[in-house]
């Protein structure tokens, strides 16, 4: 799939790197150059680490830690507020003053907040495991892949339009959303079963990094990002406030009064 002429491909875990290099290269052309892998001391010092609690690194992480380990160019440290610690010196660091235990939990922590948000992996034996919050009981992504990706498209969509709109609906708030009956007319057993059902009208192309916790649809004038991580977070993405605005009427509906479109930052 691709956006605005950014390709988002989809291929073998093997090509992830390749394939998010010529993601994030379409964006920054010198977005490749400036990244750094983690020394192969460091990474074997990870690997020592996991194996004393019977585990190893998952072939996602390591194709990352080999590329981009020291430095990936701000991908993953604008998560939240753009202060996230990834580099694989933090990494380390952080494990020798008592993240061990995570580790002995089954988790890989690999982002760190100031705020103490954590962002781990789930040390289950895939090679592309799934992405969990510090507590564990919240996915965050359904793979450290496709958080990559996730991660590009989050650049992507918040340079390349004019306008968004946004609209949080609070637990309560998705609860009346649940309770309506348009909702109860639709097939579903996950928030993003739902959500999908409730768009399809609007005949979007879904991304393939869409997970469990995230809906990503396009359209040929707009763009639907859906974020179901603690609550519904949905942010359309135009450059027509006309579009945005006929977007706001026909969803009011569904998700209660979204604010008027706003003026991107466009870089």
């Amino acid at each position: 799939m691709t956006l605005r002429n950014i390709p988002f491909e989809k291929g073998a875990l093997d090509t992830m790197i390749d394939r998010l290099c010529i993601t994030m290269n379409s964006m920054d052309k010198e977005w490749s150059k400036k990244i750094e892998p983690a020394s192969q001391n460091q990474i074997q010092s990870l690997r020592e680490i996991l194996k004393q609690h019977g585990s190893s690194i998952p072939l996602a992480y390591l194709l990352f830690l080999q590329t981009m380990g020291m430095n990936d160019n701000g991908l993953l440290e604008q998560e939240w507020d753009g202060y996230s610690e990834v580099n694989s010196n933090t990494l380390l660091e952080n494990y020798i003053v008592g993240y061990d235990d995570l580790i002995s939990d089954g988790f890989l922590p690999f982002s760190f907040h100031w705020t103490d948000v954590i962002l781990s992996m789930k040390l289950s034996g895939s090679d592309n495991p799934p992405v969990y919050s510090n507590c564990h009981d919240e996915l965050f992504s359904g793979s450290f892949e496709k958080y990559l990706f996730q991660m590009a498209f989050r650049k992507a969509k918040n340079t390349l339009f004019l306008y968004h709109i946004h609209c949080a609906a609070s637990t309560e708030r998705f609860r009346d959303i649940l309770a309506k009956k348009t909702v109860q007319n639709f097939s579903w057993t996950k928030p993003v079963e739902l959500m999908e059902a409730l768009l399809k009208p609007y005949q979007l192309q879904k991304a393939w990094f869409s997970d469990d916790a995230h809906f990503y649809g396009i359209s040929s004038e707009y763009l639907i990002s859906v974020n179901l991580y603690c609550t519904p977070n949905i942010t359309i993405f135009s450059d027509s406030h006309t579009v945005l605005q006929n977007m706001k009427k026909s969803l009011t509906y569904l998700f209660g009064d979204f604010p008027s479109p706003i003026l991107s930052n466009i870089q």
